[in-house]
């Protein structure tokens, strides 16, 4: 256990001492990791929680009850997916598989 508390507390720091050069219109810079990573990674995520809320405001129905419902927005952000089927789980019976779209108009 003390071995990998010892590599995550020195991944970071590695990490930290390298440097990323960038040729900005013929000049070259020495930019740290981090100033690269860390708009990437919130860009990652905000791309990640739209694409969760626009798939979550879908109604899907469950081949086994036949009852509609909306998924959660992270539920529907790391399902997996085959076209428009995605896998959740049923809110009402508990069944757990591909779930089509509803093709009933919204009310």
């Amino acid at each position: 256990m003390k071995k990998i508390v010892i590599v995550l507390l020195i991944i970071p720091f590695t990490i930290s001492l390298t440097s990323c050069k960038i040729n900005w219109f013929g000049q070259q810079y020495d930019v740290p990791w981090w100033v690269i990573a860390v708009p990437v990674v919130v860009f990652s995520a905000i791309v990640w929680f739209a694409a969760g809320k626009h798939i979550a405001s879908k109604k899907y129905v469950c081949p086994k009850c036949n009852k509609t419902f909306y998924p959660k927005w992270w539920q529907a952000a790391v399902s997996i997916h085959m076209n428009d089927d995605r896998v959740f789980r049923c809110p009402h019976c508990g069944r757990k598989g591909f779930c089509p779209l509803s093709i009933k108009k919204e009310d």
